[in-house]
């Protein structure tokens, strides 16, 4: 007993020991955790969703800006099949101008530069304007949507709040080009200014900080009301502060899901009140073809322009995700049930001009093919790989924020996980996309042979009086007939623009890439033999099946964007593009690279590797 209490204060003692060293402990696990993360103890300014830009938030962590803007003044660099080198996929790919002939990507898709430029890029792409477009053999094309802003501008929260006061459906109705008026100055710029038009934190700023972060703490979040109703929908809980209830891990993949998805703009079956402009009623303007101009494809209002009240038919932005439930791996055949489901009120994106089936345009689906590939199904997040860990200054760990192809840094994007060298996984990303890139040209060049046979056959049966109507053809009557081959044709084409959408060239999620282009193949060459059952069954003899190859394909390069007409101050043969960079030719070596993917010339392809390269100035 004397024994026990002569320990007792030396037990005492080493407790106290125990818990103090406890306590620092975790103060200095706590200051390191911070000093990772980039938070700072004291806050320069008082962060805020009423000023979302990344010039005032920057403030707060000037590394991380810094480490954003990078890409700004950096010189664009390409690998394989990405990077950021904003050169013409039309012109790389050529069969594209046919996949999507009577669509306006069918003129203007470039490789994408990145999430700083990505607003920039939105506001000049010949897309985004009627006047050129409808001079350009789109007659019918009325301008896009504000719809289109959710994943363009850092902006979308406070004009869906502000703007269209919290209407998410007045938002997406409202046109482009009025709602861009709304965004306010902030940082000391003046309003209409050339700065105000600027992509640091003006007009053309893209994704900003508070696209991911809560401004009281810096914790992960989601702000987009898409991406919110389609996890709801999908069974997840909505949640005030987070936008739904997720663990870190996973909000480190949700916040890139707010844009890397497939999305349509469903029809609400309403009338809704947006703001429209007053040059609506000014009869000194015109379109290019003499018809009143309904808005200003200009940034500020001007001349007199100002804000007004009509009505519209509502549109929200949609995921089509209502058959994938949560914790299931995606599937294309989701997308299928999806979009017959509702065909009622939505259609197609629009109808192809050659074959006149009701087609759906595959957007960047890049959360959908990464969610059942084995880096998600081992805990990976989009973060780890394109956000990686890396040393900042003073040593402290802090997360890439120049977000690109993972490509760029193999050592710190891959090998926290991956033991080998650098170069052997270079080697396994490159044999991954190389063999994913001949599936995709093969079911491309599949489904162009199939786009050119339905067009023969409609030709040919447009001349049988059974398939006129006053003596000439009629489109209903023939597409009747072609109803199988023009939903294979939907389906297919869907499948290879998936993949092609997406970005990766089949690395998140090999397996999937290549069942759905495999089943692209099947879909394009069992369309092609329904068309010669079809063309047997009316009397047309001697109907042959097309199979369309590199050289065939290469005959479609549109070149770069030109206007054919003088246009708003612009004269015919004048280039689109102001800036010498974008919308030019794809390196040599990458076309030489295409040449060789199909037919597989594995002599020549075993030979490049995925190095990202430098632009050739």
């Amino acid at each position: 007993m004397q024994k026990k209490r002569g320990m007792l204060p030396i037990l005492i003692v080493v407790a106290v020991v125990v818990i103090v060293a406890l306590l620092w402990l975790n103060q200095d696990i706590s200051s390191k955790q911070a000093g990772n993360t980039g938070v700072i103890s004291k806050q320069l300014v008082e962060l805020t969703d009423e000023n979302p830009t990344f010039d005032f938030w920057g403030k707060n962590f000037p590394e991380y800006l810094d480490m954003y803007l990078k890409v700004e003044t950096d010189t664009p660099k390409y690998t394989n099949f990405g990077g950021n080198l904003s050169y013409s996929k039309l012109i790389r790919y050529p069969q594209l101008t046919i996949l999507w002939a009577g669509y306006p990507f069918s003129i203007d898709a470039n490789e994408e530069r990145g999430h700083f430029w990505i607003q920039v890029d939105q506001m000049d792409t010949a897309r985004n304007n009627k006047d050129f477009l409808n001079a350009h053999g789109f007659a019918k094309f009325g301008g896009q949507p504000a719809a289109c802003m959710n994943c363009h501008s850092g902006w979308t929260p406070w004009l869906i709040k502000n703007a269209a006061k919290g209407d998410f459906s007045v938002f997406n109705s409202t046109k482009y080009w009025t709602m861009i008026k709304n965004i306010p100055a902030r940082n000391g710029i003046q309003e209409g200014s050339a700065e105000h038009s600027g992509p640091h934190g003006g007009k053309r700023m893209g994704v900003t900080c508070a696209d991911c972060h809560n401004p009281d703490d810096m914790s992960l979040r989601v702000v987009r009301p898409a991406l919110i109703n389609a996890l709801v929908g999908r069974g997840y809980q909505a949640d005030p502060v987070q936008g739904v209830k997720a663990d870190r891990k996973e909000m480190r993949t949700l916040v890139c899901a707010q844009c890397h998805v497939e999305y349509y703009f469903k029809p609400t079956g309403q009338k809704v009140k947006v703001m429209g402009e007053s040059i609506a009623t000014d009869t000194s303007k015109k379109w290019w073809n003499g018809t009143q101009k309904t808005y200003d494809e200009y940034e500020h209002w001007r001349e007199g322009n100002k804000a007004t009240e009509i009505e519209v038919d509502g549109i929200n932005l949609t995921f089509p995700w209502s058959a994938w439930k949560k914790g299931e791996n995606f599937r294309i055949e989701m997308l299928d049930e999806h979009y017959d489901a509702v065909r009622p009120v939505f259609k197609e994106d629009w109808t192809h001009k050659e074959t006149k089936a009701p087609m759906i345009k595959i957007q960047h689906p890049e959360y959908e093919m990464f969610s059942g590939g084995v880096h998600a199904a081992n805990g990976v997040s989009c973060a780890d790989c394109h956000m990686p860990y890396i040393k900042g200054a003073g040593g402290k760990k802090v997360t890439q924020h120049n977000i690109t192809s993972p490509l760029f840094d193999i050592n710190s994007a891959c090998k926290t996980c991956h033991a080998q060298p650098e170069e052997y996984l270079k080697q396994q990303i490159a044999d991954i996309q190389k063999s994913v890139a001949f599936d995709l040209r093969s079911a491309e060049y599949a489904t162009v042979s199939l786009i050119f046979d339905i067009k023969k056959l409609r030709e040919e049966l447009g001349k049988l009086p059974a398939y006129q109507t006053d003596g000439k053809p009629d489109d209903a009557k023939i597409s009747k007939a072609l109803q199988e081959p023009l939903e294979l044709h939907r389906r297919g084409q869907m499948r290879g623009d998936f993949v092609g959408a997406e970005n990766s060239t089949g690395f998140h999620n090999p397996r999937e890439a290549s069942r759905m282009l495999l089943q692209a193949v099947e879909m394009a060459r069992m369309g092609q033999t329904k068309l010669v059952e079809i063309a047997n069954q009316n009397g047309i003899k001697g109907f042959k099946t097309s199979n369309l190859g590199f050289d065939d394909i290469q005959k479609f390069n549109p070149g770069e964007i030109v206007y054919k007409i003088d246009l708003n101050g612009h004269t015919a043969g004048e280039r689109y593009y102001k800036h010498k960079e974008i919308n030019g030719e794809a390196p040599k070596e990458l076309l030489e690279l295409d040449k060789n993917t199909k037919p597989y010339n594995f002599s020549e392809v075993d030979k490049v590797s995925a190095s990202a390269t430098s632009m050739k100035q």
